[in-house]
């Protein structure tokens, strides 16, 4: 029997399948595989962001406009100076501007930056751009 035949028994004996990788250095493979794309800091910053806007608008704002809006998602872009925060309506029952909301998002926005500086002891917080996203259920 040729060696490379019984190492093959040998590895069906501790392993129920074969697979591509067996046999193959993991040191390499960690090297071969994709990173997460973005920055795990700038992705607990998004999440925390994410996190105080939404209570600012549940709380914290008067306009009843706000109460009504769901954050959909927040993210960093690429080159780190902006939020990207997506909004969508979360009552169906009455129709807002969707322009109306942003401009009212891009007025708020000085405030929800330092509530976010404050939360996460932050001097410097990327601005923030507002973007709608419409219900699933809407027709474009």
């Amino acid at each position: 029997m040729n060696q490379s035949k019984s190492w093959l028994i040998k590895a069906k004996k501790l392993c129920g399948e074969i697979g591509p990788e067996d046999g193959v250095d993991p040191r390499i493979i960690a090297r071969t595989m994709e990173r997460k794309s973005g920055n795990r800091k700038s992705q607990q910053l998004a999440k925390e962001a994410r996190h105080v806007i939404t209570m600012v608008f549940a709380g914290e704002l008067c306009d009843p406009v706000f109460e009504d809006i769901e954050i959909v998602d927040v993210t960093v872009s690429e080159d780190g100076q902006f939020f990207v925060v997506s909004l969508t309506q979360a009552d169906t029952d009455y129709e807002y501007d969707e322009q109306a909301i942003l401009e009212k998002c891009m007025v708020v926005q000085g405030y929800l930056r330092s509530a976010i500086a404050q939360t996460v002891k932050r001097k410097r917080v990327p601005s923030m751009k507002f973007e709608w996203v419409p219900l699933k259920n809407e027709v474009s």
